[in-house]
């Protein structure tokens, strides 16, 4: 009796979380990640979810911060070349399209996505057209922390997500 309590016990703390898949927001409602100030995220930087992991990811490229790219993504030791010196930042908005769990530590996140361009202040961002949405596979480690593993974009693509 005590054997299979600790087996069911062993079972139920040992597998991995379930993914907190973020909720979909509406079509024309987005989000900004510009400078840290400015970002309507509050986890970049702690990718505790997958959305985190995701908006970290964004967030390294607006910012041009090559160390925020290692905490979520894998990209050897030289780096991004980001030029740390540059004042310009990228605004981007985007939204949350789908958002799928695969298993019980892997998630595929669809954002929506339009560059607001390369400015000093906060952009317009309403007359730009969105992208078709890009898909990020995030997979959950050791720690509980979530990583980017590979992100997928098809320009065009008709294809509806699921």
């Amino acid at each position: 009796m005590h054997r299979i309590a600790l087996v069911l016990f062993a079972a139920v703390f040992a597998a991995p979380a379930a993914a907190q898949l973020p909720t979909i927001d509406p079509a024309g409602q987005y989000r900004l990640i510009g400078p840290s100030a400015r970002s309507d995220s509050r986890c970049i930087g702690r990718p505790e979810t997958p959305l985190c992991a995701v908006e970290t990811l964004l967030a390294c490229f607006a910012r041009r911060d090559t160390d925020l790219c290692r905490i979520v993504w894998s990209i050897g030791p030289a780096g991004l070349g980001f030029e740390t010196t540059q004042h310009w930042r990228y605004w981007w908005g985007y939204r949350v399209a789908a958002a799928e769990q695969v298993s019980a530590d892997e998630a595929v996140i669809a954002i929506a996505g339009r560059s607001c361009g390369l400015q000093l202040s906060e952009p317009d961002c309403g007359s730009t057209a969105a992208a078709p949405p890009t898909r990020y596979r995030v997979r959950q480690v050791a720690g509980g922390n979530w990583q980017v593993l590979d992100w997928q974009s098809q320009p065009g693509d008709p294809t509806p997500i699921r």
